[in-house]
């Protein structure tokens, strides 16, 4: 009987929410049959379950609600608000009811009489007040109807969440232990047969784990079941007209990102309803339609969720912001002056400020934007505004698709690894960089990056560890707060980044306030993830930004101008120009053996990550071991531009001061009086293939010492690594390929491979030559050498 009870309640309480959006868009369309007839068996469950479950209040409700339902299916009554309103108030009350035997507490002692007295009044004092109350103006929900009506989901097994989780944390082990044993597949010699058992074990270890991420997802429209009540009755209360509109209900999140957005997005959307939409008065006066418009849009980006809420009301006063600011002394004249535009409107997220005239039961008291960017900037989001006085605010959330696994960076400091998400990293210099200054000011640390002042911390004082003496330069990173000003932090070094699996860590960690959970990488040991806003309130870091006075003023001269700025990397060529390139267009700066680098089809490569990325500039050739490379990325395809060196990041004009469009080049800007050719980001892109490049396939590389160890073990995977196919042995046939090139470290047998006619490079184990014999040979060990003369026989 109690697994009867438990099923009941648990299919109640999901009917129930699934139906309060129905219950508003019937309302808005009475003829909607089907969201009657969906409504109508809600209630006709209840009321049937309840007899032996012996739960008399839940029937006595569920049969008044039945019985005016029923009415109005026969056309004896009509669907009204009053009538709507008392529908909605059952439900209310079953979902506590349900709720309260959830908890195994007491029944809430509540009069469910005045309910059902609401819900059997005669149908002529309904149409009465239905009458009186259409000359109000009512909230409506315009939900873009389902196609085919309310159906019937599939078939379902309930599950606890936390063996959901279990389910998880084995598969994350799995991945782990499957990395690792990838790492010491390849400290071996190759062996076909265990590579062909070993990559299908990681095809069944990833689909497994697909499928169990997907029984962590949910549909977004969880996210908007409460909306459409929300607004209704809130229009209701405010005298406002209101239509909704939800899309991408269907995109699916992880449910634990689903109950981390609810709050969020609800306190979004009562703002928009309380300080975006007008009343129809002041609506009409401005020209606009009397009902006000609310579009709530979720859709998939990458590896991200775009939630979109947008109204056509007033926008956000950013003077009355301002104006509140000085007034609270969290702002000066002078530096309020000073602002820009998007500085006064980032003023809406700061604790204490709020638009509202006067503090009401729904919002004014300047406590909530703050506290809606620092949840979704915890869970690794972004919030952003797009403001349109008096037409209306677009607020954008962009949120992961899921929390169990993220992009991280792997730092060290005090001797110990620690990650952090990778989204909260806004940019990574080093303490020897020109473009940073470091100084000490009244016991703080400011550094000064490009002319902008930041906050600055050492993780290692942050958390206790004792600063490691080291003799390269210590890593600065650029961290996004809570508050929305970024900090500066110092660490020991960037060591790496990666996928990273995160896990809660055990409450007395958390109780610090530092770490947002821990992770396990790729090598299975356990390491704490940092929680940029816990670390800036240890450090008691200042929450408001200070006075950018250097940059201020760059950004005034170039208002007066007219001149619109954008970030570029100023960067030096491998032929000695020095370029600009738009910052935006990067992903990465990284170091990239030059052994990676080929050309086939007339297209230049790189080859990356089992992969071949086109080259920009078609270089693939070079003189040095390592080649420093700028990853561009559109919103498609990727690239890679070797470069000589990076120099700095700085501001250019967004039109170039002279434009002679030729090439890779659009123009030329003047920066600190220096002239320097911008790179045309269309012309590189639209020189890229179509398709994927193919490498062609040059013949093989034949090691005639097949026994030797180091030719097995060092030579062998250097030489595929490089994308020759490699074969051990000579032919039992003798029979060789024109292309094909054979190497070996004995000299006698190199003379009998040239005496068949064999391309062959003779190795040697010594850098110089020891005898006449070696002559030719090349160091086995240079290999620039070995590859360029693997080149020239082929040639």
């Amino acid at each position: 009987m109690d697994d009867l009870l438990q099923e009941f309640i648990s299919e109640t309480q999901e009917t129930l929410e699934a139906l309060a959006g129905e219950v508003v868009a019937w309302e808005a369309d009475p003829s909607d049959s089907d969201r009657l007839d969906a409504i109508f068996r809600f209630f006709h469950t209840v009321k049937g379950s309840c007899g032996f479950l012996n739960l008399p209040r839940f029937e006595r409700l569920s049969h008044a609600a039945e019985d005016v339902l029923s009415d109005i299916r026969a056309g004896k009554r009509t669907a009204d608000p009053a009538t709507v309103s008392a529908v909605l108030g059952v439900m209310d009350r079953i979902g506590e009811l349900a709720e309260a035997v959830a908890a195994g507490a007491a029944l809430p002692n509540e009069n469910d009489d005045f309910l059902i007295a609401a819900l059997q009044a005669k149908a002529d004092d309904k149409r009465d007040r239905a009458s009186t109350l259409a000359s109000e103006p009512q909230a409506v929900a315009a939900v873009t109807p389902r196609q085919g009506g309310v159906q019937s989901g599939p078939r379902t097994i309930r599950l606890p969440l936390s063996l959901i989780d279990q389910l998880m944390n084995g598969v994350s082990d799995m991945v782990l232990a499957r990395n690792e044993l990838s790492r010491k597949l390849r400290e071996r010699a190759a062996d076909p047969e265990l590579d062909n058992v070993f990559e299908r074990l990681s095809t069944c270890v990833a689909d497994m784990r697909d499928v169990i991420s997907k029984t962590r997802m949910q549909r977004v429209e969880r996210l908007f079941a409460a909306i459409p009540r929300m607004v209704r009755d809130l229009g209701r209360e405010l005298g406002k007209r209101i239509d909704l509109c939800l899309e991408g209900g269907d995109v699916e999140m992880d449910r634990e990102m689903v109950e981390m957005v609810v709050d969020p997005l609800t306190h979004i959307v009562r703002n928009s309803i309380d300080h975006g939409i007008e009343t129809p008065e002041k609506r009409r006066a401005a020209g606009k339609p009397e009902a006000g418009n609310l579009r709530l849009e979720a859709r998939q980006s990458g590896n991200q969720i775009v939630i979109a809420i947008a109204d056509d009301g007033a926008g956000i006063d950013t003077k009355r912001l301002v104006d509140k600011a000085v007034a609270a002394g969290r702002l000066t004249p002078e530096a309020a002056a000073r602002m820009s535009e998007a500085e006064k409107l980032d003023l809406i997220f700061h604790p204490g400020l709020s638009t509202a005239n006067q503090v009401t039961a729904i919002s004014g008291r300047g406590v909530g934007m703050d506290v809606v960017r620092a949840n979704v900037e915890r869970i690794g989001g972004i919030i952003a505004l797009d403001n349109q006085p008096g037409l209306g605010l677009t607020i954008t959330l962009r949120v992961p698709l899921t929390l169990t696994i993220i992009p991280g960076l792997i730092v060290r400091a005090g001797g110990q690894h620690f990650a952090i998400p990778r989204a909260a990293v806004i940019e990574i210099l080093h303490d020897n960089n020109d473009m940073l200054n470091i100084s000490h000011v009244g016991g703080a640390k400011i550094a000064t990056i490009r002319s902008v002042r930041h906050s600055m911390l050492d993780l290692e004082d942050v958390l206790g560890l004792e600063k490691p003496v080291q003799s390269g330069p210590r890593a600065i990173m650029v961290v996004r707060s809570a508050t929305g000003t970024p900090f500066a932090m110092g660490v020991s070094a960037v060591d790496n980044h990666e996928e990273l699996v995160i896990r809660p860590a055990s409450p007395l960690v958390m109780a610090t306030g530092v770490y947002a959970g821990m992770t396990l990488p790729d090598n299975g040991r356990p390491m704490l993830l940092l929680d940029a806003a816990g670390l800036a309130s240890a450090a008691n870091l200042p929450d408001m930004a200070e006075d950018r006075t250097a940059r201020q003023s760059e950004e005034r001269a170039n208002a007066e101008e007219g001149a619109e700025m954008v970030a570029a990397l100023r960067f030096e060529e491998l032929s000695g120009e020095r370029r600009l390139l738009k910052l935006s267009l990067i992903e990465r700066v990284e170091d990239i053996d030059a052994s990676l680098f080929g050309r086939s089809g007339g297209q230049a490569f790189v080859r990356l990550d089992g992969r071949l990325v086109a080259v920009a500039n078609g270089l693939h050739r070079f003189d040095r071991e390592k080649i420093c490379a700028l990853r561009l990325r559109d919103d498609r395809s990727e690239a890679c531009y070797p470069v000589a060196a990076v120099l700095d990041i700085v501001q250019m004009p967004a039109v170039p001061d002279m434009v002679a469009m030729q090439g890779v080049i659009s123009g030329v800007a003047v920066i600190d009086g220096e002239h320097l050719e911008v790179l045309n980001p269309f012309a590189l892109f639209a020189a890229l293939p179509d398709g994927a490049i193919v490498e062609r396939n040059q013949g093989r590389c034949l090691l005639a010492d097949s026994e030797d160890g180091w030719t097995r073990e060092i030579l062998a995977p250097l030489l595929r690594q490089a994308g020759h196919e490699v074969m051990l042995g000579l032919p039992a046939d003798g029979a060789v390929d024109p292309g094909d090139v054979v190497l070996c470290t004995d000299p006698n047998a190199a003379q009998a491979a040239e005496m068949i006619g064999c391309r062959v490079v003779h190795l040697r184990a010594s850098p110089r030559p020891a005898g006449p014999q070696e002559d030719g040979s090349i160091y086995r060990y240079d290999q620039a050498a070995l590859m360029a003369a693997i080149s020239g026989r082929r040639a």
